[in-house]
């Protein structure tokens, strides 16, 4: 089996980083690639840098829009992917060249499988050290355990469902599903929730291998402030609560509550972050 995957990569005024995103991407072990660059209102070297590579693989397919926001570039990049399967690449981060390769076994191995998701290495590019996350074994559902429940358990002990980065989703459910415009804040944790509710199915496979390297420090100031701001964090709240639905489990509410106690802490330490790049 060789089904194409479609990679997509909103790109946004990263032309230092870009190179290397889309060596990562073009070097895949896995060659059966539909590389969409969405550049969303770019006002420095990005196009450029991206025809470049746009001329050399056939791939790769460029979108040009006017400055709309990730969740907008990535809607563009939805609607047009023809692949099998679709994977989300920050246009500042990289994969290691197994990424594709790693997570699409889980789909062989298991028909069942809704999405795949691997660990991270994480590179904090300001303090010059980095570590590899969610690359210890976590546990499946279990017997008899809500999809929900089971759901809001990942969120709460810890942070890989929370990006639609580092995944493999499966196009049939993917594409009919859109990440929230609306939102400038955690949009991405609300897209992967919305896809496994639809998908009605819990059956996550984790590779517990650091295949996707998140480049932090690149952020700009404008989402690095909106974690600072609980209003958002709010926002969330509310949107998993309705996400959760009327009458939940003792249990999905056991879960609810340590996930919101979770982002209080995360909140916080947004915060104290902000604080130290102040001094």
């Amino acid at each position: 089996m060789n089904p194409k995957i479609s990679i997509i990569v909103p790109i946004y005024n990263t032309a230092k980083y870009l190179p290397k995103c889309l060596d990562s991407i073009t070097n895949q072990t896995y060659q059966n690639l539909e590389i969409i660059l969405v550049d969303d209102g770019s006002t420095d070297n990005s196009s450029t840098v991206a025809n470049k590579y746009a001329k050399k693989d056939p791939r790769i397919k460029i979108i040009h829009q006017k400055n709309s926001g990730p969740s907008a570039a990535r809607n563009h990049g939805l609607k047009i992917a023809t692949g099998k399967y679709i994977s989300f690449i920050d246009s500042d981060d990289q994969i290691k060249p197994n990424f594709i390769d790693s997570l699409l076994k889980s789909f062989f191995n298991d028909p069942t499988v809704c999405l795949s998701v691997c660990g991270i290495h994480y590179k904090r590019l300001n303090q010059h050290s980095a570590e590899d996350v969610y690359t210890c074994p976590i546990r499946p559902i279990r017997f008899k355990e809500s999809q929900k429940a089971y759901i809001l358990y990942l969120l709460a002990i810890d942070g890989r469902l929370y990006s639609s980065v580092n995944k493999l989703y499966r196009a049939n459910i993917a594409k009919k599903l859109k990440f929230d415009e609306s939102l400038n804040f955690a949009e991405d944790t609300k897209f992967v929730l919305d896809y496994l509710k639809y998908a009605k199915s819990a059956k996550i496979q984790f590779v517990l291998e650091p295949l996707y390297i998140y480049n932090y420090g690149t952020e700009t100031s404008s989402v690095r402030s909106a974690a600072i701001d609980w209003s958002n964090w709010q926002i969330q709240y509310k949107n998993l609560k309705k996400w959760l639905g009327k009458n939940p489990t003792p249990k999905e509410k056991f879960w609810l509550h340590l996930v919101y106690l979770r982002w209080h802490i995360s909140h916080y330490r947004a915060k104290k972050r902000a604080k130290t790049v102040k001094k």
